[in-house]
């Protein structure tokens, strides 16, 4: 099944480089960017007029400016969006810092994969 997918990255070259591996792996109905975690927010309140898709999946970054992916996860999960617990998200950052790592598992996130996005990887989360 395509899914909706939410890429959140301020690097442009990393969001077209996912792009293009979304595309190749044939899984995207529809691909939209935000460039941080507020731009990834106002979409989820777009949600909300009817002027945008919800996500099945998002692509997050951590380190951006305006809202990291950290602050992307706290905002949202205070979200009221229905059926929120479907849409999965997972974290695509040059982090491996353990505690990043661990944050990210506290707030409930099971996917930290590292840049750049290995196709076979990506995959593997998806069917889980």
């Amino acid at each position: 099944m395509k899914k909706n997918v939410l890429l959140v990255d301020d690097d442009a070259i990393m969001n077209f480089l996912n792009t293009k591996t979304l595309e190749r792996m044939g899984i995207a109905k529809r691909i939209h960017t935000a460039l941080n975690g507020k731009e990834a927010i106002d979409l989820f309140n777009d949600y909300y007029t009817g002027s945008s898709a919800l996500p099945d999946l998002v692509l997050l970054d951590l380190n951006m400016p305006i809202m990291d992916g950290f602050q992307f996860i706290e905002l949202f999960k205070k979200l009221r969006i229905p059926n929120s617990e479907k849409i999965k998200i997972v974290i695509v950052s040059s982090s491996n810092d353990k505690r990043d790592i661990m944050r990210a598992k506290a707030l409930g996130i099971e996917h930290f994969l590292s840049k750049p996005v290995e196709e076979e990887l990506l995959r593997s989360v998806l069917i889980d």
